[in-house]
């Protein structure tokens, strides 16, 4: 015979098991990846004088997102949007960029990546 203590008992077991699933599904909502923005600027350079661009995306050495793209006489655009599917947080960026005359520069930076907006590197 179940009686009020045993109801009682039951009622708390079950408020437990609902509040230790919803706090897992917060927690994983959380650390699920999404995809953010990373804006790469390169109104520093002239228009036509980039030729190559090779980013690189890491964090703590493991690499997020590659992207290399060999662009023709016309040259790269002023802005590369690029989309990198990981979590909100820093991340390091390699920018290597290669002119007409096959002079390579490299940028390191780190960014701050966010779900409200893109991050911006400006290539020098």
């Amino acid at each position: 015979m179940t009686g009020p203590r045993g109801r009682g008992g039951l009622l708390l077991r079950l408020g437990f098991l609902l509040l230790l699933a919803g706090g897992l599904l917060l927690w994983s909502e959380l650390r699920r990846p999404r995809d953010l923005g990373l804006d790469l600027d390169l109104t520093g350079a002239l228009p036509g004088q980039i030729v190559e661009v090779d980013v690189t995306v890491a964090r703590d050495g493991h690499p997020l997102m590659r992207f290399d793209q060999k662009y023709g006489p016309a040259g790269a655009p002023a802005t590369l949007h690029l989309t990198v599917r990981a979590q909100p947080g820093p991340v390091e960026v390699d920018v290597m960029l290669i002119d007409t005359g096959g002079t390579a520069r490299r940028t390191r930076v780190t960014v701050e990546l966010r779900k409200d907006g893109n991050a911006v590197v400006a290539a020098r």
